[in-house]
């Protein structure tokens, strides 16, 4: 095995040799209040002629001041443009006792319903009516609120960077507590948050799912999951007994297997339907307790992680970017459940706004669902299943609950004002796996201790480790091994264009990395 190091090291001492420019205070608070690209790279290069060191520049982040709020707990709506192009609403909610010189813990609030065709009518009225943002509102947190319908979901690329962007806005404009930033998500918001724990859990310090499924990003979305990964994100889950989606007993399935493999979940189960009534009031307060009893450890000693590489092969300060083809080390298991669905899908959206009789297809799901098969079509008005009528939603989900796998069944509809009767039948049952694994993964075993970090790996072609002061005394040597070999040792330079950089990708004050060393394993 050969190792090549990309970045170049050698010895500088703390914080460097300032140039002694008075000015270059000013300039680094222009560049982190940029907000056009072209601004940021030009105010960047002025910045890096002035040469502050990596220590000065860290201390000003960490001391920065932010501005006060006319109206602190009055919910704010934004709007934010997604990669799509599409513009869809936000709203932030302060706490009343919010104060700009003190930091403040800050709650991602993740809503259900994703696969609706428009986003909520009025999302203040959501807002108001939540229990998780009254929560926040209650402890003195930031309630922050995206709204991902009308063609993105918390799973797709769309409604990923759209949470990623929010969080990075609020932490510009208020004074966030990085170490104490959570999600909490019901239903869709749910399996969103066991998503994130599984692939992007570097902003989290914990993280809460109500009544969702851990499968969904997988199966639905074609996104690699790894129940593993959630050793190092605390969760709290919840089930209910009777949910029509996620009942307890499929669910805990999947959460015993999560637990088999090293996943940190508190996991309770209540009496009740999909629905946060009546058991949410009397759990609230614990909900509340456990996620102020974890607060973020930025810089865990042990990271276990396993990734396919790209997009989400970063955890915490550790990143795996390329995987290779091979033999799997004897401790990198594969942790996956096979269910059998019990849930009758038709696949497709309602147009939940629709107040005429029957009920209105708004899209048709992705997939070999029955709609798709019998020939229903967008705009098709659902007014009868197997002959008897069907007025609204619930009178369809009643006929669906007369239905089994394996029966043949048909539905009346209302097409360009004639009726037409659809034949269909409802797959007979097969198991199916928790977690779809079409590409292979590496994973790792990483520790630092005393400016060591030892590395146990398998099918990892590349990685990186990220290195903060706090992890590291820059003035000594770091020792990196694989295995039983000693691949690397030497000093870091620091760099501060990849640490102002890092920075203003990530808006973390307390992960204020102040260089990287990349690795390539042959």
């Amino acid at each position: 095995m050969r190792l090549f190091i990309w970045s170049v090291v050698v010895l500088m001492v703390v914080g460097g040799v300032s140039s002694g420019a008075s000015n270059w205070r000013g300039t680094l608070d222009e560049l982190i209040s940029a907000d056009d690209a072209a601004l940021q790279e030009s105010v960047l290069e002025e910045l890096l002629e002035l040469r502050p060191t990596w220590a000065e520049v860290a201390a000003r982040v960490d001391s920065l001041r932010f501005p006060d709020i006319e109206t602190p707990g009055v919910p704010e709506l934004r709007m934010a443009t997604c990669i799509d192009g599409v513009e869809r609403p936000w709203v932030i909610v302060t706490p009343d006792g919010y104060e700009s010189d003190k930091r403040t813990p800050m709650l991602v609030v993740l809503h259900g319903g994703v696969s609706r065709a428009d986003i909520l009518s009025d999302p203040f009225e959501y807002v108001a009516e939540n229990e998780s943002v009254a929560m926040a509102r209650e402890h003195g947190w930031i309630a922050a609120v995206p709204f991902a319908q009308a063609g993105a979901t918390w799973f797709d690329d769309v409604g990923l960077a759209n949470i990623r962007a929010l969080v990075r806005t609020v932490k510009r404009e208020y004074n966030v507590d990085d170490d104490k930033v959570w999600m909490i998500g019901f239903s869709d918001g749910a399996s969103a948050g066991f998503f994130f724990a599984m692939n992007d859990p570097t902003d989290y310090a914990a993280i809460v799912a109500l009544n969702g499924h851990m499968g969904v990003a997988s199966l639905d979305f074609d996104r690699a999951t790894y129940a593993s990964n959630m050793a190092g994100t605390p969760l709290c889950a919840t089930t209910t007994f009777h949910d029509g989606l996620y009942p307890s007993e499929r669910m805990r399935v999947t959460l015993d297997m999560a637990a088999r493999a090293g996943a940190d979940i508190l996991y309770r189960e209540f009496e009740g339907e999909h629905s946060f009534e009546p058991w949410g009031d009397e759990e609230l307060p614990r909900i509340a307790r456990f996620l102020e009893r974890h607060p973020r450890d930025p810089f865990p000693a042990k990271i276990s992680w396993e990734a396919a590489g790209g997009e989400f092969g970063l955890c915490r300060w550790f990143a795996i970017d390329e995987t290779v083809i091979g033999d799997r080390a004897p401790w990198h298991r594969d942790h996956n459940v096979a269910l059998v669905p019990d849930r009758i899908t038709f696949g497709f959206v309602p147009d939940w706004e629709y107040e005429g009789t029957g009920v209105l297809v708004s899209a048709l799901s992705d997939g070999d669902y029955p709609a798709t098969e019998m020939g229903m079509s967008e705009g098709d008005i659902i007014i009868a299943g197997n002959g008897d009528p069907v007025t609204s939603l619930d009178d369809l989900n009643d006929f669906k609950e007369t239905l089994a796998r394996g029966d043949a069944f048909s539905l009346t509809v209302m097409r360009d004002e004639k009726e037409l009767v659809l034949e269909g039948g409802i797959p007979e049952k097969e198991h199916y796996y928790v977690f779809k694994r079409d590409v292979p993964s590496g994973a790792v075993r990483a520790r630092y201790s005393a400016n060591r970090v030892d590395i146990r790996q398998s099918l990892v072609g590349s990685f990186r480790i990220l290195v903060h002061p706090d992890m590291f005394n820059v003035n000594e040597p770091v020792t990196v091994t694989v295995g039983e070999r000693v691949f690397f040792e030497g000093f870091v330079e620091p760099d501060l264009e990849f640490m102002l950089r890092n920075f203003l990708e990530n808006r973390d004050r307390s992960l204020v990395y102040i260089a990287e060393l990349e690795f390539a394993l042959d």
